[in-house]
């Protein structure tokens, strides 16, 4: 596979680390719904993280290892500062995911990294609609997930 491929497949396999690294920051500042869409979400990127390192294995390289912290993520105190950073790892997934969409979609080695990085971009893009209520933000979608200032 295209060496571009798989370092953009390692960035996203990096957001999914912090993800989930993060989700276990904030969760415990969640009740009701919102503990129950942290929950949901932490279990997704959990699932999504071990399917992404799985097919990098499979494509030959070793998969990024998480950081062994992420100390600019604990600035949660309460369940909005909670939804904000959720909303921020699903924007920063979303990111990485269609960065490697892109990278994929322009070589034929690609193709392998192509489904998976539209539905892990889509996934992320939905769950970062749900999370947006709960922040008090006025804008509640974003008009291109993934494709933000630095994409």
């Amino acid at each position: 596979m295209n060496p571009r491929v798989i370092l953009a497949w390692q960035a996203a396999l990096a957001a999914e680390h912090r993800a989930c690294y993060g989700y276990g920051v904030l969760g415990p500042r969640c009740t009701g719904a919102a503990f129950d869409l942290a929950r949901a979400c932490a279990e997704a990127h959990q699932g999504l993280r071990l399917r992404t390192a799985a097919a990098i294995a499979a494509a030959g390289a070793d998969p990024v290892p998480p950081e062994p912290d992420y100390p600019d993520l604990y600035s949660v105190t309460d369940q909005r500062s909670a939804g904000r950073l959720a909303v921020t790892l699903e924007d920063g997934c979303a990111e990485a995911w269609r960065y490697l969409y892109a990278t994929a979609a322009a070589t034929a080695s690609g193709r392998p990294a192509r489904d998976p990085a539209q539905r892990a971009l889509t996934a992320s893009a939905v769950r970062g609609v749900q999370w947006r209520p709960m922040t008090g933000a006025v804008r509640l979608t974003e008009p291109f997930p993934g494709i933000g200032p630095g994409s």
